[in-house]
């Protein structure tokens, strides 16, 4: 080796040992076989004494470095320094409560409460928040479209699973929200089941001898949801302007009783006009009622509602689907019939007769123009699909 290179390698292992030592972002103490005291430097307190955390970490000496940068790290982002250890199960219900504020509605937090008893307790409820990874979140949306549940049904356990995350990451219980590498499942196209004119006449007449013939009559009508008009009032009724107005929604708890809320959003609220014969329907089911309390005695509470069982009590909706799928069963339909096809069906009739979206979705109670279009897409493919086969027989297209 000549002297030049000598002096090289000599200069370089001199300026090496100049260079000044990547600084740990805290101390660390040997306090025995892989058991390290560390400590990060938090501030100053009122007296102006400095304030350090400490934590006793095991493990080796490069383990003991990257917990420190760990909580140097969190310190910059101004998370806390340690993770408060609690299982899915114990802050879901944190979570829920946070979500009962008062804003949102009591049926809806027991809708959160259902979708997660059924689906995200079960699959992550013993598990720690920070032991929950993105795959094993992939992996419950996968066996959800096994079970062929609806794709609505996934969708809002992945929004849930998203807040409640959120939320986590928000108090720091958690370094790396797993839902941001999560692909959530597409927003489904809604599939409004409606029945055609001969299929709803014979529904219709397969009702009329039943009490509830009326009801469903009006339901058809309206074009109203089930909880909507199972929640009208006598005193929404005005017989002298011929006219009933939809302001009130009816809810069953799980225990049986009943309660009422204002409807989805304030353009569920409205008023509808009413015909001849329908005023003359609700007159009839009124003197039926009046005969009905009168038989009741004292049994009778008067809550009001057009519809009630025989003590004056809201009618209830298992009493009600049960009787609907023997009706269709009596008129020779599917008992597969939803009680929602009422409300389909009045949307789909509109359409066929040329009724404006606005109009359709003024009675209806949608929120915008654009959820009446979009849900009843369905019906005017139809109706698209009927025009071109009326052009085609007019004309005669292909035909020699």
């Amino acid at each position: 080796m000549n002297t030049n290179t000598q002096n090289e390698i000599e200069s370089r292992e001199i300026a090496k040992k100049r260079e000044p030592k990547a600084r740990r972002p805290g101390g660390k103490t040997k306090r025995g076989e892989k058991k390290w005291l560390l400590r990060i430097f938090r501030g100053y307190d009122a007296a102006g004494k400095r304030i350090y955390y400490s934590e006793t970490f095991h493990g080796g000496s490069r383990e003991a470095d990257n917990r420190l940068v760990e909580l140097h790290n969190r310190q910059k982002a101004g998370l806390p320094l340690t993770f408060v250890s609690k299982t899915f199960k114990d802050f879901f219900e944190e979570w829920l409560e946070e979500r009962d504020d008062g804003e949102r509605r009591e049926c809806t937090i027991e809708h959160y409460r259902n979708i997660g008893a059924l689906y995200l307790l079960p699959a992550f409820g013993k598990f720690a928040l920070t032991d929950i990874t993105d795959v094993a979140i992939a992996r419950l949306y996968k066996d959800m479209r096994k079970r062929e549940l609806a794709q609505a049904t996934v969708l809002l356990a992945h929004v849930l699973l998203t807040n409640i995350f959120k939320l986590a990451t928000k108090r720091g219980l958690v370094l790396i929200n797993p839902m941001a590498k999560v692909e959530g499942p597409g927003r489904p196209k809604p599939k409004p089941a409606a029945m055609t004119t001969d299929e709803t006449q014979k529904f219709l007449d397969a009702a009329s001898s039943r009490p509830e013939g009326f009801m469903f009559a009006l339901a058809f009508y309206l074009g109203a949801r089930p909880c909507e008009y199972l929640g009208l009032k006598w005193s929404d009724v005005d017989f002298n302007e011929r006219r009933i107005t939809i302001q009130r929604s009816l809810k069953i708890r799980k225990n049986g009783e009943w309660y009422v809320t204002p409807p989805k959003t304030e353009t569920s609220i409205r008023s509808i006009a009413l015909t001849e014969s329908f005023v003359k329907g609700l007159e009839d089911h009124r003197r039926r009622h009046l005969e009905m309390r009168l038989r009741a005695g004292a049994e009778w509470t008067d809550h009001g509602f057009i519809f009630t069982d025989a003590t004056g009590e809201p009618l209830k909706f298992q009493t009600i689907r049960r009787t609907y799928k023997k009706i269709c069963v009596e008129a020779g339909l599917p008992s597969t019939w939803q009680l929602k096809a009422s409300r389909h069906s009045c949307a789909s009739v509109l359409l066929k007769k040329g009724a404006s979206l606005k109009v359709i979705s003024a009675r209806l109670g949608h929120s915008s123009i654009a959820i009446t279009a979009d849900v009843y897409s369905v019906v005017e493919d139809q109706l698209q699909r009927e025009a071109s086969e009326a052009l085609e027989e007019a004309f005669k297209f292909g035909k020699k």
